[in-house]
């Protein structure tokens, strides 16, 4: 492990971090903000300054790095950010315990949009909801992602650390440029950002309040700002509005690379598109035929229906109507799209639909196999063939994280009321999805909860952000000894 140029890496990027919360500082002093929070941010953006210097005021002895200091770096950083994320909450005594303050960072960094603070979203600050939305627009493509677009400098290392924090299985064709394939990455994720901030403003919602939808729409993690989320606005626009873009922001960057490159025949064959489409399709049917007959109008079933399962598949959790009278079978949809989550390469978290896909087929390729073990029948996706490997690392993925998930529902339920609740919980934060279907709401929050089991939430949240190995790796001795 080259421990030097790690903590070189992560002095600047705390340096950064000190300047990305400025935005924040000039938002509360247009708002009048008081004192004490604008102060906070200075506090926090002078820590962040002074410990960056002090990391990386020496020059590293070495500038080698591998995967292991790639998973060890996201690791780290993740892990800061949150911390120093979370000042700002504590230090204006807008929350007034710290563990709570970390957990609204952590759920905003990892886009989880879990928030202990839905009962008091009236009285917060506008510096500190924009942050909270900032932290969701930072996160979702990956907070390194992010910085490796500011400091491209770093080269084809960053490889590195895609593979280590973005979701899915493979990122694709973009790793062999690394530095020039960020920069339109981004460039186009914050202008699809910024137009999806319009379009709000064109249905009458206010510039501040655009500005945070669009965010959390665009990092797929939906921090409400009001108690009864997108239902406050009771417009038909809006909602389609957000709809599509959570769709849109549920597919794989590399499609909008792809089509910014010329190759967009490559995106219509996409296979993993076609099952993201036909998944979203099939849930909208299918919930739109158990709930057409509680509306008057067949279009607001069918838009309802849509926008709940985008939002529930893009792990977004925005929600424009209640669906706690909805059918039995509607929940059951969604629990099913709470797992898969959306396409790899977005911002989204889940499972992935191309893991889910592979698994499928594997599943019949076994069945196969009985039925004729004399016979090969290979995998193919993308019209590719799919390696062993790639199944084997699917399938033991699969298994890691039902263990987690066992052994986090284990802890949660000496916390919660009941098996659902404790279910629920994981749910929300192991998919990054923010809410289950039980006892904690898309309008409830996780307030009431004892600080550990906040804790153990913070730590699967970002887990299930990073897809569980970074973190895992990191707890490994063997990854920490110098070369």
């Amino acid at each position: 492990m080259n421990t030097s140029f790690l903590r070189f890496i992560i002095g600047r990027l705390l340096m950064i971090l000190g300047l990305l919360m400025i935005p924040s500082i000039l938002v509360g002093l247009y708002y009048g903000n008081p004192a004490r929070v604008i102060w906070a941010f200075v506090i926090t953006i002078a820590l962040c300054e002074l410990l960056g210097l002090a990391l990386s005021y020496r020059q590293p002895n070495s500038d080698i790095f591998y995967q292991r200091e790639g998973f060890a770096l996201v690791s780290i950083i993740w892990l800061l950010y949150s911390f120093f994320g979370a000042l700002p909450f504590y230090l204006s005594q807008s929350v007034g315990d710290f563990i709570d303050a970390f957990f609204e960072s952590v759920s905003g960094f990892t886009t989880t949009g879990a928030s202990v603070l839905s009962s008091s979203l009236h009285i917060l600050p506008e510096a500190l909801m924009f942050w909270r939305s900032f932290t969701l627009l930072i996160g979702g493509m990956g907070m390194l992602v992010f910085i490796l677009y500011i400091l491209p400098n770093f080269g084809a290392r960053g490889v590195y650390v895609m593979r280590a924090e973005l979701p899915g299985p493979v990122f694709g064709k973009v790793e062999s440029r690394v530095s020039s394939s960020i920069n339109i990455l981004y460039s186009i994720y914050l202008v699809m950002t910024l137009v999806v901030m319009v379009l709000l403003r064109l249905g009458k919602v206010p510039w501040f309040e655009a500005a945070l939808l669009a965010m959390g729409a665009s990092g797929t993690g939906g921090f409400n700002i009001y108690s009864n989320s997108i239902a406050h606005y009771n417009s038909d626009y809006v909602d389609l509005v957000m709809a599509i873009a959570m769709f849109i922001f549920g597919m794989s960057f590399n499609f909008f690379y792809l089509f910014y490159i010329g190759k967009w025949r490559q995106v219509l064959r996409s296979e993993e598109l076609r099952w993201y489409v036909a998944i979203i399709a099939l849930a909208s049917l299918i919930i739109f035929l158990n709930i057409n007959g509680l509306y008057q109008s067949p279009f607001q079933a069918l838009k309802d229906a849509f926008f709940n399962v985008v939002s529930v598949n893009s792990t977004t959790a925005y929600t424009n109507v209640s669906i706690a009278n909805w059918p039995v079978t509607t929940d059951i949809v969604l629990l099913f799209l709470m797992f898969t989550g959306a396409m790899s390469g977005s911002t989204t978290s889940g499972l992935k639909i191309v893991r889910i896909a592979i698994f499928f087929k594997s599943i019949r390729q076994e069945i196969r196999r009985v039925l004729a073990p004399s016979r090969v029948h290979p995998i193919k996706f993308d019209g590719k063939r799919v390696s062993h490997d790639i199944q084997r690392s699917i399938a033991f993925y699969l298994m890691t994280y039902l263990a987690v998930f066992c052994l986090v529902l284990f802890i949660l339920s000496h916390y919660t009321q009941s098996f659902s609740g404790a279910f629920n919980a994981v749910i929300a934060t192991l998919n990054n999805i923010g809410y289950g279907l039980d006892l904690l709401g898309p309008s409830e929050d996780y307030a009431e909860l004892a600080p550990f089991a906040k804790f153990i939430m913070c730590l699967t949240m970002l887990m299930g952000r990073l897809e569980i190995y970074p973190i895992l790796l990191s707890l490994t001795p063997r990854v920490w000894k110098k070369y």
